[in-house]
């Protein structure tokens, strides 16, 4: 059996499908070892007054912030196919594929998820408006996240 791309990227898949952690395949002496990147989270926890944190408080910003979370979570949305980094361009200075606000077909490049060092074009599956960019570019991003809200 050969290796080839297509085999790297069947491999890959199944890596997701059967929620595999590695494969090793080896072949006419050549040898590839998958192993899924399992995001390490670091959670900073900073000290605050309490009386300091009570004085702070803005209750129309707090409504704000659910409102809009609401908004979202009301919105069809555009999800993650895989596990990977999401990046706005095909390349760091050059032109973002889409900005908020923008319209896009069927088929449009909306970005690229980095997934095992191949990048990964996410495109659209039909004729919407992007409202809102979900996510930051280099953010990790996990299989199912919502990446765009579109309408």
């Amino acid at each position: 059996m050969k290796i080839d791309l297509k085999t790297i990227k069947d491999l890959a898949e199944n890596i997701e499908k059967y929620n595999l952690n590695e494969v090793v395949i080896e072949s006419e002496g050549a040898k590839v070892t998958l192993k899924k990147e399992i995001p390490v989270v670091m959670e900073t926890v900073a000290a605050v007054p309490r009386a300091a944190a009570v004085q702070n408080i803005e209750v129309p910003v707090m409504e704000e912030a659910a409102e809009a979370a609401a908004e979202t979570e009301e919105m069809e949305t555009i999800n993650s196919p895989m596990v990977g980094t999401f990046y706005k361009s095909s390349a760091p200075g050059n032109p973002a594929f889409i900005a908020e606000g923008q319209t896009v077909s069927a088929g449009d490049t909306l970005c690229i998820i980095e997934a095992m060092k191949l990048m990964n074009e996410v495109k659209s599956h039909k004729n919407c408006t992007i409202v809102k960019i979900l996510v930051e570019d280099g953010q990790l991003v996990k299989k199912g996240d919502k990446l765009f809200s579109v309408k």
